[in-house]
């Protein structure tokens, strides 16, 4: 009888061996320069984890404000539909289209149309671009270093398939 030529635990060696270059392989990105870089399925070099990234950050959602002037962030389902992430895309894919005034007043009749009890008291849909900076809005403090207005819309309250001011 022969002998195989791998044995079971050469095979298993063989195994992991190709298992971490596979996993390794892409780091060498890392040494190329920023524009020679490639990132790719299924082997990446992980950029999400290793680039740098901006002290502050922009980004457009919606923004109700009540009778007194207070605003309160609005659910994304105002805005469209899909996960958190691909409302805030196609938001900032309208708004940069030119389509403010009309995501404003869709969302307006959307809030216009729910029984949310913390937007009842809404009044007014502001589509809005917001900055923070990461560190203080993730340490709590939501208070944006700056926001500017693309569009807004009043909110009519429908009652009874009627619509009021």
């Amino acid at each position: 009888m022969t002998q195989p030529v791998l044995d079971e635990k050469s095979l298993t060696y063989v195994a992991g061996a190709l298992v971490v270059t596979a996993v390794l392989a892409p780091v060498r990105q890392n040494w190329r320069r920023r524009r020679d870089r490639r990132d790719g399925f299924p082997l990446s070099y992980y950029p999400m984890f290793s680039a740098r990234r901006a002290n502050v950050g922009a980004v457009v959602h919606l923004v109700g404000l009540t009778a007194d002037g207070v605003p309160r962030l609005l659910h994304h389902r105002h805005a469209g539909t899909g996960g958190l992430n691909q409302v805030r895309r196609q938001i900032r894919r309208r708004v940069a289209a030119g389509g403010a005034e009309d995501l404003a007043r869709e969302a307006a009749d959307s809030v216009g149309a729910g029984r949310r009890r913390s937007e009842v008291p809404v009044v007014e849909v502001q589509v809005v671009t917001s900055r923070h900076r990461y560190d203080d809005f993730f340490a709590g403090d939501r208070e944006p270093l700056a926001r500017s207005v693309h569009a807004t819309a009043p909110v009519r309250r429908t009652l009874q398939g009627r619509s009021r001011p």
